[in-house]
């Protein structure tokens, strides 16, 4: 997502060190995307019950050889996501909310 895109936006950006035991975090509103960014396998759950479940996730995996970033972007309609490290791990997660 370009700067020009997120024009009217306001975003959300929270920065943290997230370990194995998870944590959630909400948002001052509901978003319509999202953009995770780690240098650690991180996993975001869109709800509590498949966060303590352990399925549907989107991963940002270590920045490699294919990609030099870890980070994960989409459009997501949500006002609180759950997150979990296999390390403890330092994440950036930029919350969009689209005007107009």
């Amino acid at each position: 997502m370009s700067i020009a895109q997120t024009r009217g936006g306001y975003p959300d950006v929270f920065r943290d060190t997230i370990d194995s035991t998870g944590r959630p975090h909400a948002f001052k509103f509901t978003s319509q995307y999202l953009i995770l960014r780690s240098a650690a396998q991180v996993k975001m759950f869109f709800t509590e019950a498949d966060f303590d479940a352990g399925v549907n996730y989107v991963q940002v995996e270590p920045p490699g050889v294919n990609h030099t970033t870890g980070e994960w972007q989409g459009p997501v309609e949500v006002d609180t996501v759950w997150l979990k490290a296999t390390t403890t791990a330092a994440v950036e997660l930029v919350a969009i909310m689209r005007r107009g």
